[in-house]
């Protein structure tokens, strides 16, 4: 089975040439805050080039206010995008003495610099620190990353919160890697071409997934509306209190039994009101038919 692996220095020398083969997608440190570069990101970079091995780019983060954030978030970039990873993540573990809000304006500072940049980001925050620290506020990055272990290389139990990737261990075993290392599963809706392929930078966040996906059940429950209104098995029922603009259509409408009801409850969601529709048709018939 290929796997998801995050890695830094504490990994040594990792011979990417096995690594390619057990490796779909490796996730490499840059930094520890911006004082602590490390030292093998550029070489595992240029093994994963090499090998042909997709790659994104992470930093430990040190910030203890929204300046600080800021400062870890440019000298982040500029430290990797002449790499052109496929996405950048923060990862968020520590207070440092900080704040909760200071932590929330930081993480939100980093994120929202990132994001100017055009680029695809990422939150890691540990499965601890997601609620306390109101991880759940942030906005506006395009995937989440959260931590949960089974203290084995196997996987436990999944995260408690909506998450893109799981890290399930910090014991796992690859080839070309000598010791242990952090494995991870897709957990969300995002497939691994998602991570891997610059062409999809603009694939739907989680929340927009969702709301597509309550507009399409909602568009399906009105085209079944329909179909049984063409086929004579439904009646049209008034669901709101009609407008004053279309009142005397509406009454029209209602004596000529076009349509039944009586224009005082709550009209279902659409781009177009039976009102407007019935005003349509009045202004038709007086025009046309008359």
């Amino acid at each position: 089975m290929s796997k998801i692996i995050d890695i830094s220095h504490h990994q040594g020398d990792i011979d990417w040439s096995e690594a390619s083969k057990d490796v779909d997608l490796a996730i490499i440190r840059t930094q520890y805050g911006t004082s602590t570069i490390d030292r093998k990101y550029v070489q595992n970079i240029e093994g994963c080039n090499k090998y042909k091995i997709p790659f994104g780019v992470y930093i430990y983060v040190t910030y203890k206010n929204e300046a600080e954030a800021l400062a870890q978030a440019k000298d982040f970039y500029n430290r990797a995008k002449c790499h052109n990873p496929l996405f950048y993540v923060v990862d968020v573990e520590e207070s440092f003495g900080a704040s909760i809000q200071n932590i929330v304006q930081g993480t939100q500072a980093f994120v929202d610099y990132l994001k100017s940049k055009g680029v695809k980001v990422g939150l890691y925050t540990g499965h601890h620190f997601y609620k306390p620290y109101q991880m759940d506020t942030i906005k506006n990055y395009d995937f989440l990353w959260i931590p949960r272990y089974s203290g084995t290389s196997s996987p436990g139990k999944k995260p408690d919160f909506v998450c893109d990737i799981w890290q399930y261990t910090d014991k796992g075993t690859v080839q070309g890697i000598k010791g242990e290392v952090d494995l991870n599963f897709l957990n969300g809706h995002k497939p691994l071409t998602w991570f891997t392929d610059n062409d999809h930078k603009e694939a739907l966040t989680l929340a927009q997934y969702e709301e597509l996906k309550y507009e399409n059940n909602q568009l399906k429950q009105e085209l079944a509306e329909i179909k049984a209104l063409l086929a004579g098995k439904a009646e049209l029922k008034s669901n709101m209190a009609v407008a004053t603009t279309h009142k005397d259509d509406w009454e029209w409408a209602v004596e000529e039994g076009i349509i039944k009801g009586d224009g005082k409850s709550l009209n279902p969601k659409g781009t177009l009101t039976r009102e407007q529709m019935v005003t349509m048709l009045k202004r038709y018939h007086d025009q046309q038919l008359k």
